[in-house]
């Protein structure tokens, strides 16, 4: 009888431990791979890294998307910007003219400015409204509030009028360039701003202006001469004489005082004072371009220039001198410092033809004195 060999306990354990070993199986073509196995083959590499298809397809979708946006707020936060910076920068801007409306407050005036702006740009945008600081010799002396602009794209030459409020910042400041202002042909000042600009529809803010600005002067009104076109002498009373002087007046300044009420000024023949010459149309101001004046000068009977001056109104060759150094000249502060600047020298030239006089005056005797030679 034929026995079958036994199969011991160890061999049996030997042979299930060699069955589970991996090595054993992958050289086994009769046993099939495992799961953790096949899942193990069927990862990619990505990076340093292995990874399903799916999850490479993420990381992938990730980092480009990072990218993108990376992209788009360096567009956003510094490309556009600059472009708009440039744009701001090679803007120009002048002035037609600043019209002093009137006054409402020691730091406070109401004006009309007009601004001509040139600019070409390859964009749509638009502002916010700008509050611009005005410049002189470096200082603020005022702001004005420019409403927002529609900017349109290409070369553009155009003009803007702002009825507006000139806060001024610095009265002194705002003083001494009115006096330079009324001295000189021309002075430089600066305008600064922060601007808030829209375009593709976002918005971008802390935008610099900085301009530069040139204010022709009123050059002591010399160009061109003002000119009296009638004298009315027509009061001698309490010992004054009183005449109504009709003066041709051309402001050419980009400023226009047409606020600035009455003026009390002073009134010389010569080096001689003749007394105060007061502007009869307050309402008129000094407005820009050609003006008629009228001034009544109140004269002291005893001036000694008196005779002289007389003879030469009769004769047609007379110059008088309209100053601003009468300490009452204007009422406002602001200005101050300007009109006490003012120094015009106005000619008549029209002889009897232009000339009214009270015959109670008396005026012969003047020019009978005037005619009297020293012994």
């Amino acid at each position: 009888m034929s026995t079958t060999p036994g199969v011991s306990g160890d061999q049996v354990h030997s042979l299930v431990a060699d069955y589970n070993d991996p090595e054993n199986r992958k050289n086994d073509p009769s046993i099939s791979v495992s799961t953790n196995n096949t899942h193990y083959n069927s990862l990619v590499k990505f990076l340093k890294l292995r990874v399903t298809r799916m999850q490479r397809l993420l990381l992938i979708g990730s980092f480009v998307l990072t990218f993108l946006i990376v992209i788009l707020l360096l567009v956003y936060l510094v490309l556009i910007p600059a472009v708009i910076q440039h744009y701001i920068n090679s803007a120009e801007l002048s002035v037609n003219y600043l019209d002093v409306k009137s006054i409402s407050s020691v730091s406070s005036l109401n004006v009309e400015l007009s601004l001509n702006v040139q600019h070409d740009v390859n964009i749509a945008a638009s502002t916010d409204d700008i509050t611009a600081s005005l410049l002189y010799d470096g200082v603020a002396f005022g702001s004005v509030v420019i409403p927002g602009l529609d900017i349109k794209p290409g070369e553009q030459n155009y003009n803007i009028t702002v009825a507006s409020s000139l806060i001024l910042l610095d009265v002194n400041v705002f003083n001494i360039m009115a006096e330079d202002l009324m001295k000189e042909i021309e002075i430089s000042l600066e305008a600064t701003a922060t601007v808030k600009a829209h375009a593709f529809g976002l918005i971008y803010s802390g935008l610099a202006l900085k301009l530069p600005l040139a204010l022709k002067g009123f050059n002591h009104f010399s160009h061109p001469t003002p000119e009296i076109k009638y004298i009315n002498w027509f009061g001698c009373i309490e010992d004054v004489y009183q005449l109504d002087i009709n003066v041709t007046l051309t402001n050419p300044s980009s400023m226009g005082l047409d606020g600035i009420g009455a003026l009390n000024l002073s009134l010389y023949y010569a080096d001689s004072y003749l007394g105060y010459a007061e502007s009869l149309k307050p309402e008129l101001g000094l407005p820009r371009g050609e003006s008629v004046q009228l001034f009544r000068a109140t004269m002291e009977q005893d001036v000694t220039a008196l005779s002289s001056l007389a003879l030469d109104i009769v004769g047609g060759r007379a110059q008088l001198f309209i100053t601003g150094d009468n300490p009452h000249s204007t009422k406002y502060v602001q200005f101050q410092q300007a009109v006490s600047k003012i120094n015009m020298s106005v000619v008549y030239t029209d002889g009897l033809s232009s000339l009214g006089f009270n015959p109670s005056c008396n005026i012969l005797s003047l020019l009978g004195s005037a005619m009297t030679p020293y012994p």
